[in-house]
């Protein structure tokens, strides 16, 4: 186990709550003008964000507020978001939705006083000093991202996405109410089990040795979202089943299952987001399970040996392909798909943009350690 520091300073307000304890919480903070950050429309057509804005009113604190992030949110829209984060000079960023309106609120949080903020993104720089972004605050809609208390953030420009993180990202507090995820559909409930099962994953796969506590804290997470995940995909007005559901997510990327261990892997998440969501607009989750049996496929054939664990503590076999095909299966339970062409990808345009967006020379992930050849061998396993 390696040296390490941790401090997550985001406090999590879990289970059934009012409103105006968003409000009161906003207040405590000192925040006088609020920059109100929500996604399509859904918190409007549920009442959330009027309930929000109205106990912000009740608690005498001003507010704008800015709709239309996108499931993969898109630098443009977040930067109009900039310039009036700038203009009415805001002191404080609540985001209202999922891991993607957290995101584009960590950008906006970063570009609204930073103005070399892109630097941070294409240099992969971290942050960690507070004072260099807004605070960040969120009321989690949808649990999967993990980004209501993770020090990560990505946002997508060009054709593609760009991620970066430090501990000045994290949100200063987040209200996890199992309750309003009740009117998700279920093609989002699947998105996002993939997704907290993927965080997982690229924690797990890291070639550090004496992590037995954090590899067991990982496979009881991993085992509980097996369980949970099709609970939820069949019912989903279970508040107990989505309490479950939520807290994974949220502890599945908030740093404390990856401690001790440096070098985690993270390939699956480059190749998914580059030339996958990043270029067609899938899915986050959706392009996961789809790259990440593949990814499993080609590495166990060269590293066979935290597969192998994989295979016999979390899916229940000493045979490394009965676990690979066990894991497809559960995705496929959840209405996933495990195939590029399930999708109607082009397989070439995707190897195509992999040769654009990585060098020749990468080495990509800290456990399979993915030549460009070998990111090819993947998508080629993923068709």
């Amino acid at each position: 186990m390696q040296n390490f520091e941790y401090h997550n300073h985001c406090e999590i307000v879990f289970g059934k709550r009012d409103e105006k304890e968003i409000a009161k919480k906003l207040k405590e903070f000192g925040s006088k003008r609020v920059f109100v950050l929500y996604g399509q429309n859904s918190v409007v057509k549920s009442g959330l964000l009027k309930r929000i804005t109205e106990a912000l009113v009740e608690e005498g604190i001003l507010y704008v507020s800015y709709g239309g992030v996108s499931a993969n949110p898109l630098k443009e829209h977040a930067d109009e978001g900039v310039e009036i984060a700038k203009h009415q000079e805001v002191d404080f960023i609540l985001a209202v939705g999922g891991g993607s309106v957290i995101d584009a609120a960590k950008y906006i949080a970063l570009a609204a006083v930073n103005d070399n903020a892109w630097e941070y993104f294409t240099k992969r720089a971290f942050i960690d000093e507070p004072e260099n972004v807004l605070p960040v605050g969120a009321v989690l809609t949808l649990p999967a991202a993990g980004s209501e208390s993770s020090e990560n953030t990505v946002i997508k420009f060009g054709g593609t996405k760009f991620a970066t993180g430090g501990w000045a990202f994290r949100p200063r507090f987040a209200f996890v109410n199992p309750e309003l995820c009740f009117t998700l559909p279920k093609s989002q409930i699947g998105y996002g089990a993939s997704d907290i099962f993927a965080h997982l994953l690229e924690r797990y796969f890291s070639p550090q040795e004496n992590v037995v506590g954090t590899d067991r804290l990982l496979e009881g997470a991993m085992l509980a979202m097996l369980e949970i995940a099709p609970k939820v995909y069949a019912n989903n007005q279970s508040y107990e089943y989505w309490a479950e559901f939520c807290w994974l997510g949220t502890m599945a990327h908030n740093g404390m299952l990856c401690m001790g261990r440096d070098v985690q892997d993270w390939a699956t998440h480059r190749i998914e987001n580059k030339v996958i969501s990043g270029v067609y607009d899938v899915a986050h989750g959706a392009g996961l399970a789809i790259i990440f049996p593949a990814w499993m496929k080609f590495v166990a054939k060269r590293k066979p040996a935290k597969i192998q664990q994989f295979a016999q503590k979390v899916m229940g076999t000493k045979n490394i392909d009965a676990a690979i095909a066990g894991l497809e299966t559960w995705f496929k339970s959840i209405g996933l798909p495990t195939r590029l062409s399930e999708l109607n990808l082009d397989i070439n345009g995707i190897k195509e943009n992999a040769q654009k967006f990585f060098a020749k020379d990468v080495v990509l992930g800290g456990y399979g350690e993915l030549s460009l050849q070998d990111i090819l061998k993947v998508i080629d396993l993923a068709r």
